[in-house]
């Protein structure tokens, strides 16, 4: 009997084992992360023997790569000539007077020795492309949580939204360089501070405070309160 009692009581701790969940759900697990990547397209443009301007045909086809490659405005285009062509330039400065007229931002690399063939240019767009992450996200039970976790889809929209609002995805990944400062500006606040003809704080008068009202039901409206 004994041995029997044994028995069952090992077989049912087996059975709660195997019906116990694997473990707790990880944020990482969801990860919220904007992926940024870099991306060199090139063109060859030919050009005849003996021509600085592109042939008919040539110049379809560089059109061509710029929309399908959905080159913007805001995409820098560079070109590259080869190393030892006395066209070059004049082939350069050509190309680039037609493609500023487009509303392109042109500049130009310096001449390769192997990375263009004669008589063509190397037409070079740069960029970084930035993926937002797999969102909406629910992996995680909204039932047995005992982390008392946020939910999976926590922060989708917000990261979201700054990977489809960033003018220039390379922001995220390199700083830009802060401009030259005002010395103009900056020498007369100081005047006026030094003379006691600083402007005041605004008063309360002047202030205004918005509130949000949750209703009982569950919605909410905002409404604003000048001077409170």
């Amino acid at each position: 009997m004994k041995a029997r009692l044994i028995l069952c009581l090992a077989l049912a701790c087996g059975a709660l084992q195997a019906c116990d969940s694997p473990g707790e759900w990880s944020p990482a697990e969801a990860p919220k992360q904007l992926r940024v990547d870099f991306q060199r397209l090139t063109h060859t443009a030919g050009f005849a023997p003996s021509s600085t301007q592109l042939a008919p045909s040539e110049q379809q086809s560089l059109s061509t790569f710029l929309q399908t490659a959905q080159v913007t405005t805001d995409d820098p285009v560079y070109l590259e000539a080869v190393a030892g062509d006395r066209l070059g330039a004049s082939r350069i400065g050509a190309l680039a007077r037609d493609l500023t007229r487009k509303g392109y931002s042109v500049a130009s690399l310096p001449a390769a020795a192997d990375a263009v063939p004669p008589n063509t240019l190397l037409v070079v767009v740069e960029r970084y492309v930035v993926t937002p992450p797999d969102c909406p996200n629910w992996t995680k039970s909204q039932s047995g949580d005992h982390d008392n976790a946020t939910s999976s889809n926590f922060g989708c929209s917000s990261i979201t939204n700054l990977g489809l609002m960033v003018a220039d995805p390379r922001d995220l990944v390199i700083a830009r360089q802060l401009g030259p400062a005002s010395a103009a500006q900056a020498g007369l606040a100081i005047q006026r501070y030094r003379a006691g003809q600083t402007s005041p704080l605004p008063t309360d008068s002047t202030s205004s405070t918005y509130n949000v009202t949750v209703n009982q039901s569950g919605g909410s409206s905002g409404g604003s309160n000048p001077g409170q």
